[in-house]
């Protein structure tokens, strides 16, 4: 066989690989673009999931801020600032980091500690508030001193969504134990009804997980 012929071959078998990468990328793209999906659609870190499932506390270096309330039935909710999930824009730059609020419920007479149990959990953002507006009134009305605007919810005329992005990145840092009397300060505005955190529904987030894996 000539050093043509062999060029050819070499040739044809590049082409006969690039064609059957090509096949198997595209069967696949579907599957890595869903796979990707369900990533996106996720808000907590994936230990996080776990702690919820087992009832067990959130303790650690991860936790920023730490508050505690006593109900009139002696039961205790622990609030808790942390991290939320990284998240990476389409060149892969990771994005400014969220944060999350975490109220845990012990049961009266249930020490709190890491070994729990948590009775109820509940996750939120915290770096967002959800602003239902009075009638008559609109979300550029919503203000913070910090400089934070509320934006209109989308089919939502009645709602608007409140970002602490400039509270949250102030030189001296957010000073999380501020966090309740900023939500009190956004609840006494004229045009509000009502505000609190945006929740996160951790259960259904944890069904996805669920389904994902049985795939």
């Amino acid at each position: 066989m000539g050093q043509r012929e062999r060029f050819i071959l070499f040739l044809v078998g590049v082409l006969l690989g690039v064609g059957l990468l090509f096949g198997i990328n595209s069967r696949s793209q579907p599957e890595r673009d869903r796979r990707r999906q369900v990533r996106d659609a996720l808000n907590l870190p994936g230990m996080m999931y776990d702690y919820a499932a087992t009832s067990r506390g959130f303790y650690g270096h991860y936790v920023k801020h730490e508050s505690v309330e006593t109900r009139a039935d002696g039961s205790k909710v622990r609030s808790i600032v942390t991290g939320g999930r990284r998240r990476y824009d389409a060149q892969g730059r990771e994005l400014p980091e969220e944060y999350l609020l975490v109220r845990e419920t012990y049961a009266a007479g249930v020490a709190l500690a890491e070994d729990g149990p948590v009775s109820d959990y509940a996750f939120l953002f915290a770096d967002r508030i959800v602003v239902t507006l009075r009638p008559g009134h609109k979300a550029e009305e919503v203000v913070l001193p910090s400089g934070e605007v509320a934006s209109s919810v989308e089919g939502r005329a009645d709602q608007a969504l409140l970002r602490l992005g400039r509270w949250v990145a102030a030189s001296s840092g957010p000073d999380w134990s501020r966090l309740p009397g900023l939500l009190a300060q956004v609840r006494a505005m004229p045009a509000v009804a009502s505000a609190d955190f945006l929740i996160i529904d951790w259960r259904a987030e944890s069904d996805l997980i669920r389904a994902e894996s049985t795939r």
